[in-house]
């Protein structure tokens, strides 16, 4: 994993974007008008950290514009955006004027993210099986990565930021077939309730 430090400007949302997913972005207020137009015009990225209660996480994730998909009248934006990679936050700026938004000296990480661990495939392939989840293409189960795996999981927000804040793919890794196992032995217990209420 390789680190470096980089400044970016800061959109703060309530949700947590993982690498390589994709999200539909409404911008209404001004100053994230301003930071999506800086970033149209400059080709540029921006930071997505996780605020909770008003309290930012010292952790996100980079995220690159992929497609303007309206423009309204009033200023107002609707993007689609891909999260690129996480990062730390080292130190926040809330203005940086004279722009009306804020931005972020971080520390990105570059990950290798492909895991080559039989382990994490063998769990995620027989929870699919194990869930009968037909929405699940057979694709999905080719070239895992831990962000791939994360995204079919459907984490929450806590978790996903749990998994973008560890510092290495053998972490990321068994903090996901812990979830795994999780979900497999909740599935099985549901199976066994349903079993003994037609028994009954």
């Amino acid at each position: 994993m390789v680190h470096k430090l980089v400044t970016l400007p800061m959109f703060p949302l309530n949700t947590v974007i993982i690498p390589g997913e994709v999200r539909t972005l409404h911008v209404f207020e001004d100053k994230y008008q301003e930071l999506i137009a800086d970033c149209i015009t400059n080709k540029a990225n921006f930071g997505i950290p996780y605020i909770k209660g008003g309290q930012i996480s010292e952790y996100g994730v980079e995220v690159s514009i992929t497609q303007i998909l309206k423009q309204y009248p009033d200023g107002e934006i609707d993007i689609e955006i891909k999260g690129v990679q996480p990062f730390k936050i080292i130190k926040y700026t809330k203005i940086l004027k004279p722009k009306l938004y804020g931005a972020a000296n971080i520390e990105a990480y570059e990950e290798d993210v492909a895991s080559n661990r039989y382990k994490l495939f063998r769990s995620f392939k027989k929870f699919i099986k194990q869930a009968k989840n037909k929405e699940i293409p057979v694709e999905s189960l080719t070239n895992v990565s831990v962000y791939k795996v994360a995204h079919l999981l459907d984490l929450t927000n806590e978790e996903k930021l749990q998994l973008i804040a560890f510092d290495n793919l053998k972490e990321k890794e068994d903090f996901l077939i812990g979830k795994i196992k999780l979900y497999s032995h909740a599935l099985k217990l549901e199976k066994e309730l349903r079993n003994n209420y037609r028994m009954n």
